[in-house]
């Protein structure tokens, strides 16, 4: 796929599905009683709300015991860390409506700190960056999530997040593990709101994304394009939602294709989706005629 032609893909899906989210997200719900405690904890300690529904949590919503443990610098608090408080200013540097969503960054500010860091939205540094952050929809960062993410790899300056995930991203095509947890977050990424399954037009362009260098590409060193058929085969057979099961299943079986060309880990009375099942049978009635019939996998 030319770069072009995904990048404005990937941009006009981040368009499209944030602002929906942004209006759909699901707050955390509070009693009263927990509202006027993280109002009165904030206002002594000036300190942001999620961070104070976080330690007095940890007091059982007793807010002069969480108080003197703030200012007693307890491990973990911004009083006593000055890296969690450095990243607490870059996320405020950052929100869309400081007001409104004091916890959140949107569409705009998530765009703005990607751009600084010099990050396109449509590099696969975009899908590590919201991993890292544990980013709950496209474009959207909470708090927690930005400052607890780069808090446990001790970074708090963008040229230093810029360089961890450049780092990742090199690295993505030899490393399983850090790709399946990218792999992984990026279904959730991209649900659109109150949906659990991914339009294929969607799905298709985040596989290609990630099943292209520098992710894991999909294809085999004897040359067979299997990422190539597995679009073609989704676009054939009209496919019109990706559910997470067979989202991670198509990992497993790119991983399994990879090691054996000749698809001979595949049987019918193995345990993979019915997509995939159907994949395989086309592959070898489409794509691997033998004598005029279907390939015979043992």
């Amino acid at each position: 796929m030319p770069t072009k032609r995904k990048s404005e893909a990937v941009e006009t899906l981040v368009e499209e599905l944030a602002p929906k989210k942004r209006t759909t997200t699901a707050k955390t719900a509070y009693t009263s009683m927990q509202k006027s405690a993280i109002t009165e904890f904030t206002g002594v300690t000036q300190s942001d709300k999620s961070s104070a529904a976080k330690l007095l949590k940890q007091y059982s919503w007793n807010v002069g015991a969480a108080v003197n443990a703030y200012f007693s610098n307890p491990s973990g608090t911004t009083a006593s860390n000055p890296t969690r408080s450095s990243l607490t200013k870059t996320f405020d540097k950052y929100r869309d409506d400081p007001k409104n969503e004091p916890d959140e960054i949107n569409v705009e500010g998530t765009g703005k700190l990607l751009s600084d860091m010099q990050i396109g939205l449509e590099d696969l540094g975009a899908l590590i960056f919201s991993e890292i952050v544990q980013s709950p929809s496209l474009g959207r960062i909470t708090r927690e999530g930005f400052v607890d993410g780069w808090l446990d790899l001790n970074i708090d300056t963008l040229p230093r997040m810029r360089n961890i995930i450049l780092q990742r991203r090199s690295a993505l095509s030899n490393d399983k593990e850090g790709f399946k947890k990218v792999y992984n977050h990026t279904f959730q990424l991209a649900l659109p709101a109150g949906s659990k399954t991914l339009p294929l037009e969607m799905a298709n362009e985040f596989w290609r994304m990630l099943f292209t260098s520098p992710g894991f590409e999909w294809r085999s060193s004897a040359g067979t394009p299997w990422l190539d058929w597995w679009l073609e085969f989704q676009e054939a057979k009209r496919t019109k939602a990706v559910n997470k099961d067979l989202w991670k299943q198509t990992l497993n079986f790119a991983n399994e294709s990879i090691k054996d060309d000749s698809l001979g880990f595949w049987d019918e009375e193995s345990s993979w989706p019915s997509v995939i099942d159907e994949f395989v049978e086309w592959v070898k009635t489409e794509k691997r005629p033998v004598d005029g019939e279907a390939m015979q996998v043992e």
